[in-house]
């Protein structure tokens, strides 16, 4: 991604962070809400940089935070970037495409506003893969691992799939059941994030280091047909 891109993408986020509210097209102003913190979203851009996906996959756009962190942490333009989010218009008002538009939205990002468990499967129909996939929308148990179900598809091995929200009970089974898959383990952390103070005050306070957990897919999924592993 050029430079001038990325830095844009940095300036509508640093404003939306330091401002703490959202302006909708109405011009009524609302507080941001449900946006990614910032030490998730330095852990998220490592993990980016490392990985230095074409193709990207993100569940949940809300006011864009997450997604601007993903544009300024890329160094070049991804190929393909599909985002999903049936709720932009109804439930975040559309701020955030307006935030992405503001910050000069790449060529190859494509935004669905339909239900995920519609759209990722007419993604996987039309031969859609990914390298790295990011996963925020609802939190229910079974609408996350249908939305695995599609994404383990989809993803090229080596890939990546992070996962936010780890610390609620229903990520940490999709989490299990994902880890029981002979294709996938977890992607460490970085020695720096795992030292730091929040994870170290988080880990003695008996939760998860951060909200963000990623995997990664080592190879094809070729389970056997009658494969079961308890989770």
């Amino acid at each position: 991604m050029s430079s001038d891109r990325r830095e844009a993408a940095m300036q509508v986020l640093e404003r939306l962070r330091s401002a703490g509210v959202i302006v909708t097209a109405e011009g009524d102003t609302l507080p941001l809400h449900s946006e990614l913190p910032v030490v998730e979203a330095k852990l998220l851009q490592r993990w980016l940089r490392d990985q230095r996906p074409a193709r990207i996959l993100e569940v949940g756009l809300a006011y864009g935070v997450s997604t601007l962190s993903i544009l300024a942490a890329l160094e070049d333009p991804p190929e393909r970037y599909d985002i999903i989010d049936a709720f932009q218009t109804r439930d975040w008002h559309g701020a955030g495409l307006r935030h992405l538009q503001e910050a000069g939205i790449p060529g190859g990002l494509v935004f669905h506003e339909e239900l995920s468990e519609l759209c990722l499967p007419r993604l996987l129909a039309a031969g859609a893969r990914y390298d790295f996939a990011y996963i925020d929308g609802w939190h229910t148990f079974d609408q996350v691992a249908v939305e695995f179900y599609f994404i383990n598809r989809m993803l090229a091995p080596g890939g990546v799939i992070v996962f936010d929200d780890v610390h609620m009970p229903s990520l940490q089974k999709v989490l299990a059941q994902v880890l029981s898959f002979p294709a996938y383990e977890r992607l460490p952390l970085p020695d720096d994030f795992r030292r730091s103070r929040v994870a170290r005050v988080r880990r003695a306070a008996g939760v998860p280091e951060y909200r963000l957990a990623a995997v990664r897919k080592r190879a094809e999924d070729r389970r056997n047909w009658d494969w079961f592993e308890d989770f």
